[in-house]
């Protein structure tokens, strides 16, 4: 009923925040930059999450003028604001990112667009004035609805609990893994009865909705159609394939155990609660 499709992991080197604003763009993306490749100066306007599988990858940020190497096995969550990312070695860089709050169906970041001036930093060398030697073959782009029949009731991870609109946040933890993964899902196709880690989602096909038990009884809290993101944070729901067309999910997910396995549905029970809701146990 599924399949899967892993681009890579890697352990989160320091405890942050994901913000995830509803009405605004989600993008999560592979990239390899080239010997000598650089994005430029680059503003996020929201999180930029960056997670490096292969090489070394130097990291610049226009607040503090801070410069840093990130080497492969190593996710760094960066806040809102101007950074820029270089490759000075030798060999290819690969790495898994994600970005928030981005304007809906804008240049794809990294990879597109002309370099913002480069901050008055002492010490950093000139900016390419384009990105250069970025390429991102694999690219999901979402927006994440502002319509609170999408959203359903407002659940673990918002800051405002009777505000549906309000922005969803993921704690990221310091020593735990960020991944990357696409799911194929069938028609009919259920996940059962889970809570899952923090994650960012984008449904590139397909029809897709998530359960919940409230006040006793059972409840569609969510429905999303392609093109469509969300964030979900630790909560008990089930997901189903909605309709007669296949699904496809892909997930920027964050705090696994470290050195474990991805979490396939249906394996690693360590990470997942398989407990049924007491309203819903008729559903699976």
């Amino acid at each position: 009923m599924f399949s899967s499709t892993e681009y890579g992991r890697a352990q989160q080197v320091a405890d942050a925040n994901v913000a995830v604003a509803s009405g605004r763009d989600v993008v999560s993306s592979t990239f390899t930059l080239a010997s000598g490749a650089d994005t430029g100066w680059r503003t996020g306007p929201g999180n930029t999450v960056v997670a490096v599988t292969k090489g070394v990858l130097a990291v610049q940020r226009a607040e503090g003028c801070t410069s840093h190497d990130l080497g492969a096995g190593n996710t760094l969550v960066l806040p809102p604001g101007q950074f820029r990312l270089h490759n000075a070695g030798k060999d290819p860089v690969e790495l898994l990112a994600a970005f928030t709050d981005l304007p809906a169906a804008g240049a794809a970041p990294l990879a597109d667009g002309p370099s913002d001036p480069a901050p008055a930093c002492a010490g950093f060398t000139a900016a390419a004035a384009a990105p250069t030697g970025v390429s991102a073959p694999n690219a999901f782009r979402g927006t994440v609805p502002t319509s609170a029949a999408r959203q359903g009731p407002a659940h673990q991870g918002h800051a405002d609990a009777k505000d549906p609109y309000a922005p969803t946040v993921l704690p990221v933890e310091a020593g735990k893994d960020a991944f990357m993964t696409t799911l194929s899902l069938q028609p009919g196709f259920s996940s059962g009865w889970f809570v899952h880690t923090d994650h960012l989602a984008i449904l590139t096909k397909g029809t897709w909705a998530f359960y919940e038990g409230h006040d006793g009884k059972c409840h569609k809290v969510e429905e999303y159609r392609a093109g469509e993101a969300w964030a979900h944070g630790p909560h008990p729901h089930l997901g189903v394939v909605e309709g007669n067309e296949p699904a496809e999910i892909t997930l920027f997910g964050f705090n696994l155990k470290h050195g474990e396995p991805l979490p396939v549905l249906g394996s690693n029970l360590d990470h997942f609660d398989f407990s049924t809701p007491p309203q819903c146990d008729r559903l699976r």
